[in-house]
């Protein structure tokens, strides 16, 4: 240990006698035979009793403790994985689709409700060990529902108050007026409200852009309408942005440009969004039931009032279609919009205020009817529980609304739910196979308004799950595309997806080509992105410290480049037909994902040893040390501020690893106490990098959280990021002192963990 960086006196104590690290070594060199010695003394006599009771004769008394300790002993049998991916059935999973499609669900309705009874119901009839509903009451959104509801539009009107209805071209897509179930236009948790101004364009509304309009084109936004394009910043973030330079409203749009790339067909010709549609999603800045943060929203808890909410947006806000947008935009005055812009529908981009020759006095009115209400909803949650592990837990989950009939988003994951159940529930029913740790089956509730189940059931039970979670597998968007799997996981699970995929057959019908075959693409490794905040796997990993995964099929990138995701997301086209005209035609791909799927949580729930790693969280770790010693070094030198201490840890960490690894290689799968000891290190080596005093109530991850601060583009550590941003100034500095040092210690505390396991002082 680098006795510069402090760990020594923090670790050990300052009053230590002089010889002391000496007989500490001493010390712990003794305990380690000891506990070698203890170790072979169990497993040398597991392997005496079998030994003795194979050629004895065997009292029923006997029996029934042999079999629990060859069940002890016992490894994984691979030739389970092979019976699980030749029971998949496309054709069932197709018919899943189907039945969960017929209706729109946006959470909190009656179909919803109806949804979450159908998922607990068909898990019993698969044979879970248990299946239930967990109740929340959320905070939701809603708009005006029925036939003779006011509607969400955006409408021109003259000096004297004249409404024209000429840019409108309906509150709902066309094929779906008329179904009580299906929601109008609307921005979930945007304020009601009626304001009009004259229209200006703000490209993608971030603040760069409005700056541009005010500061380069002399553009006064104050009291104006501002249509943006959808994309590059969040709903409310738009509305945020807007406010702040004065804007009274904000619409927003699909510019072609980023859904409909090439002029590819449009629904229902293709898979690219018609000029009627329109999406749908929730305008709220942070996730999470907004009455309740940081604990669950149950019946008994307390709520904040309404007033004291801050993450509505400020402005009313709301989505159109490119098909309305044009309209406004080839009517538009003012300049030409900068490089950069332009979006590809055919007319002129210009950025305003107002319009010109017939529509020259007109402005824009926007029509917001919201409101919010308490609604019940449940999350779903079965369980195979497991034979020598039950208190160990490896969870699969994905989110069954949608603002629509979701058929992609994501209502494929939960017909690859139902399927994966059945093929488990079979095997345990038969009594073919049970999983050494419990396997956890998650429907969550109201994801779409933000993330809303999945973050109240980790508030709800966070302590439970820190204890006893061992990994959790995400599915969100399904199957979006048939191209390739887009992966995104912490460090410790990139390892497994790949030996899982090696195993999977590509559904491409390229012989000896495998899943991760496609994904690689000739590339050594494929892609792995990092842990986002837009679907359930956030909450996991950055309040609970656990190591998580997401996957999806995805399209290809290549072809289609722009940053939006699959072209009729949250619309009323992402349905039947799209996914089995243009997206899965034979649903070989939901078979290859559900696949993926299970033999990834047989995989992490069945062998002795969890197949967890942290060799890429050293990379992580001096990744994002030497981003920090370029990005603010200077600066930080020049405050006095050190880094070595930071420097230290990351050092320590590695050094921690590479003696683990020698641990690992040596480690005896036969003794279920040593197997016991490893998998709880690798598991709370996750854990160690969260900070529970980070100032945000529920992202507590030093490496993973993302930084409030958007300027920039920095890669070091969020909570150096957010006290670095925008130039702290006098006390700001303190901040820096403290993030600086309080990450160093959760680093040094992540080393500790690696470190063995009766050393509880640091190491020697």
């Amino acid at each position: 240990m680098d006795s510069e960086a402090g760990y020594g006196a923090i670790l050990l104590g300052s009053d230590r006698p002089q010889n002391f690290e000496e007989d500490q070594k001493t010390m712990s060199k003794g305990r380690y035979i000891i506990l070698a010695v203890l170790c072979g003394a169990v497993a040398l006599g597991v392997g005496v009793i079998i030994g003795w009771f194979s050629k004895s004769g065997l009292t029923e008394e006997d029996r029934v403790a042999l079999d629990k300790f060859r069940a002890l002993v016992r490894g994984a049998d691979g030739t389970v994985g092979n019976t699980i991916m030749d029971e998949i059935d496309p054709e069932r999973i197709r018919e899943n689709l189907r039945e969960l499609t017929r209706r729109p669900h946006m959470a909190g309705t009656v179909p919803d409700l109806e949804m979450a009874e159908l998922i607990k119901q068909t898990w019993v009839d698969n044979g879970l060990d248990d299946a239930r509903l967990v109740p929340y009451d959320f905070l939701l959104s809603y708009p005006p529902m029925g036939e003779m509801s006011e509607n969400n539009t955006a409408v021109t009107v003259d000096e004297v108050g004249f409404v024209f209805e000429d840019t409108r071209t309906s509150h709902i897509e066309p094929e779906l007026q008329g179904d009580p179930d299906a929601p109008q236009f609307f921005y979930a948790f945007s304020p009601p409200g009626n304001p009009e101004g004259e229209l200006v364009f703000a490209n993608y509304g971030r603040p760069q852009d409005f700056d541009y309009l005010e500061k380069n084109a002399s553009v006064n936004c104050t009291g104006k309408i501002a249509l943006v394009k959808y994309g590059r910043e969040g709903r409310g973030a738009k509305a945020t942005n807007a406010a702040a330079v004065g804007a009274a409203g904000v619409i927003i749009y699909p510019d072609p440009a980023d859904v409909n790339v090439a002029g590819g067909a449009v629904y229902p010709d293709g898979w690219f969004l018609p000029g009627t549609g329109v999406e749908r999603g929730s305008a709220l800045s942070d996730p999470g039931e907004p009455l309740t943060p940081g604990y669950p929203a149950t019946d008994y808890a307390y709520r904040k009032p309404l007033s004291d909410v801050d993450v509505f947006p400020p402005i009313p806000i709301l989505p159109i279609s490119y098909n309305d947008a044009q309209e406004y935009l080839r009517r538009l005055t003012g300049e030409e919009v900068p490089p950069g812009w332009n979006g590809s529908l055919p007319v002129t981009y210009r950025l305003g205020p107002g319009f010109t020759d017939d529509w020259a006095a007109r402005k824009v009115r926007i029509n917001v009817y919201t409101n919010t209400t308490t609604q019940r909803v449940y999350n779903v949650i079965g369980v195979i529980k497991g034979r020598v592990e039950p208190d160990r837990y490896v969870m699969f989950g994905n989110h069954y609304d949608a603002w629509v009939q979701g058929a992609i988003d994501d209502t494929s994951s939960t017909a690859i739910s139902l399927e994966l159940t059945r093929v488990f529930g079979n095997l345990v029913k038969e009594e073919k196979w049970r999983p050494r740790r419990s396997v956890v089956f998650a429907a969550w509730g109201a994801e779409e308004f933000g993330l809303f189940g999945s973050m109240e059931y980790v508030e709800q039970y966070a302590k439970l799950l820190g204890e006893r979670l061992v990994t959790y597998v995400n599915m969100d968007v399904g199957v979006a595309g048939n191209y390739s799997l887009a992966v995104g996981a912490s460090p410790s699970l990139q390892n497994a997806i790949y030996e899982a995929t090696k195993r999977i057959p590509s559904p491409h019908n390229t012989p000896d080509k495998t899943v991760y075959d496609d994904w690689a693409q000739g590339q050594e490794t494929p892609y792995i992105g990092g842990i986002t905040l837009s679907t359930d796997h956030s909450s996991f990993a950055l309040r609970v410290g656990t190591p998580v995964m997401t996957m999806a099929y995805d399209y290809d990138k290549t072809g289609y480049p722009t940053g939006t995701s699959y072209p009729v997301y949250h619309t009323g086209y992402d349905n039947m037909d799209v996914m089995e005209r243009f997206v899965d035609p034979d649903f070989s791909v939901h078979r290859a994902l559900t696949r993926t799927a299970g033999e990834l949580l047989r995989y992490l729930s069945d062998e002795v040893l969890l197949p967890l790693e942290w060799k890429q969280y050293v990379t992580v770790l001096t990744a994002s040390l030497n981003a920090t010693l370029t990005d603010y070094g200077t600066s930080l030198e020049e405050q006095g501020i050190s880094l070595d201490g930071l420097t230290s840890a990351v050092q320590n960490f590695s050094d921690a690893a590479a003696e683990f690894q020698n641990k690992l290689d040596r480690v005896d799968k036969d003794n279920p106490i040593q197997a016991r000891i490893v998998n709880d290190q690798l598991v709370a080596l996750n854990r160690a990098f969260i900070d529970p005093n980070r100032q945000h109530v529920f992202f507590k991850h030093i490496l993973f959280s993302p930084p409030y601060c958007t300027l920039g583009t920095s890669n070091s550590f969020p909570g150096i990021i957010d006290a670095m941003c925008g130039g702290p100034q006098g006390e700001g500095w303190e901040e820096v002192k403290k993030q600086v040092a309080s990450i160093a210690f959760t680093i040094q505390s992540a080393a500790d963990v690696l470190n063995d396991v009766d050393s509880i002082a640091g190491p020697t």
